[in-house]
């Protein structure tokens, strides 16, 4: 008979908020309201976040303008760097995904960045699901990206540069301390929706349910785990920020350098050790080693200062060293403050930290990040505990997941990963099994059904495809059109900016298509089948 699309099934991320609490009362009202306006609370929850992240670019430039004015030149030097970094290395990655684009659209998106509403825009496009064609990532991973990149280069040194100019110099005014609590509200707060965007993400719960899938369903269970995973990024990026000042004044930068480049170098090292120092983009050679060093330090810092638990993964920092991360922040917080001495003067400057004072806090946030830790592993669903203990390497994890999938979409989803990870050891598996399957979804798509039991088949999963894996070379020139050239063509130089969308299998495309897409996508020659003359393959019973 012939095979017939299987309608989608609700992913497990679908349920979510639909499980409404048995309490009564205001909190019964609360979860029915929850539950009945998803789409409502998300958008909310993604404008809320971009306006937080622009009232801290706003704040940081405020405070910058406020150290030239009270002659503390240093940090309005420091201050402004941040901001010109950021500012910078976005323009250079919204040219880069744009460069397709005409000029006029390329100049637009300029004006986006420069004028600071880049993050509301970013906010509104993935609120209505826009995605251009021509644009190197989605929408979703390019508000992913641009937050990390804002996180990294202006909101944890904002926080170090604010924090250590509120000691040194005890400025207390109501610009300074609204400055740095945006500093460290916004990075607590894009942490924490970073991990809960993509954990909730139905596409990334179907390609990877071992891994994704830690919130709970009920909607106080999810309240619960969001606020602990905001108060343990907050309580980090302070623990680190106290550590670095109070290392500064006992050693000076030198010190502070040895200190957090060490660390940094043990974790490269250990990647290099275990033959995991390669990214997960598919991206070799030398360029791929670039890719590779660039990436682990940005992600290994985002990870250190903020505790994105998105970056537990075995292709990231790994499970068990981002918990080793934690308690060496804790650690390295208790140590700072235990060895701290001052009697209120060093070289001439006056310090507003004393010693006592020092401890008492380091140690209250230390404890806290570790009970919230604790109530946090004990709070999400049962099973997911063990991701934050995970040894496997990426290449293990890969193979793992290919064996245990269920699904087309979990076994093709290897195909994402550099093929470093996984062609020597699961490479023919794979071959035999694509082989198998590349009839089958052609064939449907041929019948403008291109989403087969969950599985989306087009030109961009097409260029996932490698070319040795595909045995027919009349399949082969097929699914090798003018789009999938482009794409194949495109990731290679553009492997960089594929990164921040985690794990994304399409960045191009929803994860459906309506009846018109399909019947566009047949009319511009996207399925050229019938020329080729290939028997049409039937399931037999």
């Amino acid at each position: 008979m012939k095979i017939e699309p299987t309608p989608p099934t609700p992913g497990r991320a679908a349920q979510i908020f639909r499980k409404v609490d048995s309490s009564t009362g205001i909190s019964r009202r609360f979860t029915t309201f929850v539950a009945e306006n998803q789409t409502l609370l998300r958008n909310l929850e993604l404008y809320g976040m971009a306006g937080l992240s622009m009232a801290d670019m706003v704040t940081d430039i405020m405070m910058t303008l406020r150290f030239l004015e009270t002659g503390a030149s240093d940090f309005a030097l420091a201050s402004g760097i941040c901001i010109a970094v950021t500012l910078g290395l976005q323009a250079v990655g919204v040219f880069l995904m744009n460069f397709r684009m005409p000029w006029r659209k390329q100049l637009l998106e300029q004006l986006i960045s420069w004028s600071l509403i880049r993050p509301g825009v970013d906010a509104y496009r993935v609120a209505i699901d826009h995605n251009d064609a021509n644009s190197g990532a989605n929408a979703r991973t390019q508000m992913t990206g641009f937050r990390c990149l804002e996180m990294v280069c202006e909101g944890i040194p904002g926080t170090v540069i604010q924090l250590s100019a509120v000691f040194l110099n005890g400025d207390f005014s109501p610009t300074a301390i609204v400055s740095l609590a945006s500093s460290i509200l916004t990075s607590a707060c894009i942490s924490a929706h970073l991990s809960y965007h993509w954990d909730t993400s139905e596409q990334e719960r179907e390609k990877q349910p071992r891994f994704y899938g830690y919130f709970p369903d009920s909607t106080r269970g999810q309240v619960i785990v969001f606020s602990l995973l905001l108060l343990m990024s907050l309580l980090t990026l302070v623990i680190r920020s106290l550590s670095v000042i109070l290392l500064s004044w006992i050693g000076g930068f030198q010190l502070v350098g040895a200190v957090l480049g060490g660390e940094l170098a043990i974790y490269l090292f250990q990647k290099l050790l275990r033959k995991d120092f390669l990214y997960w983009v598919p991206y070799e050679g030398f360029g791929g080693l670039l890719l590779a060093f660039f990436l682990r330090i940005i992600i290994k810092v985002a990870y250190d200062w903020s505790s994105v638990v998105q970056f537990r993964h075995p292709s990231e920092v790994g499970g068990y060293y981002s918990t080793f991360t934690l308690c060496f922040t804790v650690a390295l917080g208790m140590v700072c403050a235990l060895i701290y001495e001052t009697d209120n003067t060093s070289e001439g400057v006056e310090y507003y930290v004393e010693q006592r004072l020092a401890i008492q806090v380091m140690g209250s946030c230390c404890v806290v990040l570790l009970l919230s830790f604790v109530v946090f592993l004990f709070s999400i669903k049962p099973g997911y505990a063990r991701t934050f203990f995970d040894t496997r390497t990426a290449s293990k994890y890969i193979q793992d997941s290919w064996h245990s999938a269920e699904t087309d979409i979990q076994k093709f989803n290897c195909l994402v990963f550099n093929e470093v990870k996984w062609r020597t050891q699961i490479g023919e598996e794979v071959k035999a099994w694509v082989n198998k399957m590349l009839p089958l979804w052609l064939d449907a798509e041929e019948e403008g059904e291109l989403d087969v039991e969950g599985f989306f088949f087009d030109d961009y999963t097409k260029s996932l495809v490698p070319d040795w894996i595909v045995e027919d070379p009349t399949i082969l020139n097929e699914i090798r059109n003018e789009r999938v050239m482009e794409f194949m063509t495109e990731r290679r130089s553009m492997a960089i900016l594929k990164t921040s969308g985690s794990l994304a299998l399409n960045p191009h495309s929803s994860q459906r298509w309506s009846g018109s897409q399909r019947a566009s996508h047949r009319s511009s020659g996207g399925s050229s089948r019938s020329s080729r003359g290939r028997p049409k393959v039937v399931a037999q019973p």
